[in-house]
């Protein structure tokens, strides 16, 4: 029985299937109408020129800024031109300090087909980079709390795009893709009520121990992540059976052996977006998810939008960070909540006034 399931036939932004030499023609003709909006963005550059020099006394500084802003969109652009990079790919890849040696033909293939088909998705791809460094900080900080590889956010980039609610079709859910049985065998509280798959802190929490304990029994990073798909299980029959411990050279299901590769794939153009023409300005980031975890004890049934209000926040906002609480009215009982850094203190502050709300 699979214990995880990559997260693409349920999340909404998935890359187009691949298809036989569409990686190649698709960047290439890219490459070709990039470059003609580049020079017509300098054409036109230099026929505003004039146009601006006119104005600039009555507008201070206007020809200043507008050239700056112009050298900013050629850079892009230009970056945008030279997507495709696998002339400069190194023979050999590293995943949580493991050799993919592309100088095999066949590992190669099975890498660039994942790599490929990223790579034609570039608004995929600029949404990814936003999310992985909207995230990064609080999944790399429980990371290095349990002392295992850093690549380890790149497997969950791959699970689930980091959309925090996705579901896919075997019923997996949220950024880690838990299924109910090993979310509950990970100590996740799921019932009517509360569901923490949906809790971005604790199942990060609850993934990275599934994984260190798959580490554990297989001694091979290759190896726990397929198991994290496909698990442990299957996992061990393949290696009993095949002869080999080798992920590289096990025969499994399909989408386990694709696995490591997008995992690899995402790696390498995420760690190298610049390269790959995915240049963001802090202005264009989304605001990192900082929170802090409190706990609760709901002495009577409150609803759901009084503990918004605590906050100052509306419904949608606190769901936003609080999805795993399911229904509109909390039961009697004890709640993790996440808050804002920001909005600590007033939420304690007004979790203490509270009749029916008390801090645990």
């Amino acid at each position: 029985m699979t214990t995880m399931q990559h997260s693409g036939s349920g999340v909404g932004e998935k890359a187009p299937p691949p298809s036989s030499g569409a990686g190649r023609r698709t960047v290439l003709t890219s490459r070709f109408l990039l470059w003609t909006v580049t020079l017509g963005v300098i054409l036109l550059f230099f026929v505003g020129l004039s146009s601006d020099a006119q104005v600039t006394n009555k507008k201070g500084g206007s020809l200043e800024k507008r050239i700056a802003g112009l050298e900013q969109e050629v850079a892009i652009l230009r970056a945008m031109v030279d997507f495709d990079h696998t002339d400069t790919l190194s023979e050999t890849l590293l995943l949580c300090d493991k050799r993919i040696p592309l100088a095999r033909d066949d590992i190669r293939e099975r890498f660039e087909r994942e790599y490929f088909q990223l790579l034609e998705n570039r608004g995929l791809m600029t949404i990814l980079v936003k999310r992985y460094l909207k995230y990064a900080g609080l999944i790399n900080g429980e990371i290095q709390k349990m002392a295992l590889p850093s690549d380890l956010i790149y497997l969950v980039v791959a699970e689930s795009y980091l959309n925090p609610r996705a579901v896919s079709s075997a019923s997996a859910a949220g950024l880690w893709q838990f299924i109910k049985e090993t979310g509950r065998r990970e100590g996740l509280r799921i019932d009517d009520s509360v569901d923490e798959r949906y809790n971005v802190k604790r199942s990060t929490r609850a993934a990275l121990g599934h994984l260190k304990k798959l580490y554990n029994e297989f001694d091979d990073w290759f190896v726990a992540m397929a198991a994290y798909n496909a698990g442990r299980g299957r996992l061990r029959e393949a290696i009993d059976n095949q002869g080999t411990r080798d992920f590289l050279d096990l025969y499994l299901p399909e989408e386990t052996e694709r696995y490591i590769f997008r995992i690899m794939a995402v790696k390498e153009i995420i760690s190298n977006r610049e390269k790959y023409g995915i240049k963001l300005y802090e202005k264009e980031l989304y605001r990192p998810v900082m929170i802090s975890e409190v706990t609760i004890g709901v002495v009577r049934e409150v609803p759901v939008l009084t503990l918004a209000r605590y906050m100052d926040f509306s419904y949608k906002a606190f769901r936003d960070l609080n999805l795993h609480l399911r229904k509109y009215r909390l039961p009697k009982g004890t709640y993790s909540i996440n808050v804002p850094y920001e909005k600590r203190d007033l939420f304690l502050k007004r979790v203490k006034g509270s009749a029916y709300v008390t801090l645990q």
